[in-house]
This record gives structure tokens, C-alpha cells and sequence, in this order.
């Protein structure tokens, strides 16, 4: 079914505004600009377990953090449970004059995609790069299929006209892909997931029963490895099979994100590179095609499945839906 962009901000922002939730408009905001762009691995299906979380009191209805350290250069946050993206959207509309800062926040709930925080400060002219860790759902390429990383949330944007934004899982696939398929009763691409035997499978239940492969193998594995421990390091969060509280939202989210701002007045911003480039590689540079899905759709509709939608309206006129 399609649905208008601005019915399903409405939509979202009412189940949200039922339950008490400070920044509604935010959050559905976030989830509504996903669906746009075609992340909808991170768009309206996590309304369900931020709404549960929610209900079972895991995750709070207002924004409430602990500065934790702060220079004029960096900061740590404690989310207090808090809702991810409400915490993110407000950091990010601060002001930072420094050369590099960086943010560093534990144990708030999950945060959706982080290009919609790295284009945002691209757009006022900073590089931005952003990370994370979140519940286990990877494996070691060639081991048992224990489940031990993340799927490692990567975005860097670059100012130019327009930014330059990548944003990535380090996995071969995003977990919310293979939630989407098996809602939608669909197979997954060949050689991204294995079984709880170990076998590769396009069986999106088998695979959530397993674990994903690593974009890239044994080198891959490794890269996810190292920049979740740099997660856990500096933000004191939780890592690996620690972590909690993202999809499953019975617990509370102990999981870590880190955003480095680079402000290029400071360096040499060297826009003339993203212009080669563009013409080197056809002129898909990242980001590009996020937004020529984000043109057709505010146009044409969003689409979704009646299953997912149906669901939304139950959450709206359900109160509580969980309980």
C-alpha cells in the first residue's frame, strides 16, 4: 500500500503523543525521512520495539541525560535510558567552534539511521563521522555461528553541494533487512547470513535464528571488532554479547555511540576532490541515490506492507498495545 509522507508523520507522531513521549515530532520525523530515502530497515517497523520499550518502562517517555565530562572540545553522555533519537537530534543543534570535537553517549535507546545526524551537520558545513554498537548479531567467518558483534553502524559525511554522506552497516547485510523480509515473507541474498548450523541461507527466520556474515570476511570482522571496542572505550557502554536493550527492548539500552565533528575551516577543505571524483565514478558519489529515492517518494508515496501498517493503527488506538 502507499501512504503520503506527511499521513505517516501524523500517524507516528500520534502513537507517540498517546503514550506520553517527549519529542514526538522528532522521532517521527526520523522514522518518516528514513522511509523516504528507502532505509526502511530503520524506519516506521522500530515504532514497535521503541513503543514497547516505552510501555514496559525501559525506555523513558522524556529526554533525561547525565553530562558525564565535558571540555570545550569533547563530551560524555550518559542517556539515562532516554530515547536515542531525541538525544542525537538535540546534540547535534549545538554549536561547535573547536577544530574536532567529539561526542561520546551510553545507554540511550536506539538512535535509527545515523545519516540523518551526519548530512545534517555536513549541511552546516562540519564533517561528521558517527558510529556504533548495538545487540550481537554477527559471527566470525568459519566459526560456530555465535553470535558476537553488531552490525557496526558507520555513516561519514563531507560538506559539499550536495553533502557527500555514507551510510552503512559493516555487515554483508543490515539485521532490520532480514526482519523486513521475514515480515514480508521473503528470502535474503545468497552469503550474507548463516543458520544455527553454520550453513549460509537465504532464509530470513533461519538467519535471525543464526548469524550475519561480516562485510568483507576475516578483514571485515576485524574492522567491525576494532571500532565497537573503540565504542565500548570511550563511552563506557556495553560490547558484544553485553550488549542490550535495541530490538529486544525488554532490557534496558546499555549500547554506545560516537560522532567525531571535524569543522574544515581548520583544515583544507578541498571541495575540488568531491567534484573529480564525481565525474570519475559517473557521479554516484554517497548519498546520491538516497536522494533520488526521497524526490520519488515525496511525490509517489511511501510503501509499505498492509501487515506493518495495520499494526501502526492498532498501536494508535491501542493503549497500552504491549501490556
Amino acid at each position: 500500500m502507499i501512504v503520503r509522507h506527511s499521513e505517516l508523520r501524523e500517524l507516528l507522531t500520534d502513537i507517540l503523543d498517546r503514550r506520553e513521549v517527549e519529542f514526538s515530532d522528532v522521532i517521527a520525523d526520523h522514522f518518516t525521512e528514513a522511509e523516504l530515502r528507502g532505509h526502511s530497515s530503520h524506519g516506521v517497523q522500530r515504532m514497535i520495539p521503541l513503543v514497547k520499550g516505552v510501555e514496559l518502562g525501559t525506555i523513558r517517555r522524556d529526554l533525561e541525560f547525565e553530562v558525564v565530562k565535558e571540555s570545550n572540545s569533547s563530551i560524555l553522555i550518559d542517556g539515562k535510558h532516554s530515547v536515542g533519537i531525541s538525544l542525537w537530534s538535540l546534540l547535534i543543534e549545538r554549536e561547535y567552534d573547536s577544530p574536532v570535537t567529539a561526542i561520546a553517549v551510553r545507554n540511550a535507546s536506539h538512535v535509527g539511521y545515523l545519516g540523518y545526524y551526519t548530512e545534517r551537520l555536513a549541511r552546516k558545513g562540519k564533517v561528521a563521522i558517527m558510529l556504533g554498537n548495538a545487540e550481537p548479531a554477527v559471527t566470525r567467518p568459519g566459526t560456530s555461528p555465535a553470535k558476537v558483534l553488531s552490525t557496526t553502524p558507520f555513516s561519514v559525511a563531507i560538506p559539499s553541494d550536495p553533502p557527500v554522506v555514507l551510510d552503512m552497516a559493516l555487515s554483508a547485510i543490515a539485521r532490520g533487512k532480514i526482519v523486513e523480509a521475514l515480515r514480508k515473507g521473503e528470502t535474503i541474498p545468497h552469503g550474507v547470513a548463516v543458520d544455527p548450523e553454520g550453513k549460509v541461507t537465504t532464509n530470513p527466520q533461519r538467519a535471525l535464528e543464526g548469524a550475519l556474515l561480516p562485510l568483507g570476511g576475516e578483514k571485515g570482522f576485524y574492522l567491525m571488532l576494532t571500532l565497537e571496542l573503540l565504542v565500548a572505550f570511550l563511552t563506557g557502554s556495553a560490547v558484544g554479547p553485553q550488549v542490550r536493550g535495541v530490538l529486544n527492548t525488554e532490557h534496558p539500552p546499555n549500547k554506545g555511540e560516537v560522532m567525531i565533528i571535524i569543522d574544515p575551516k581548520y583544515f583544507e577543505a578541498n571541495v575540488d576532490a568531491v567534484e573529480y571524483m564525481k565525474e570519475v565514478v559517473g557521479g554516484l558519489l554517497p548519498g546520491e541515490h538516497g536522494r533520488k529515492i526521497r524526490e520519488e517518494r515525496l511525490k509517489s508515496g511511501i510503501k509499505l506492507d498492509e501487515k506493518l501498517f495495520s499494526t501502526l493503527l492498532s498501536m494508535r488506538e491501542r493503549v497500552p498495545y504491549f501490556k
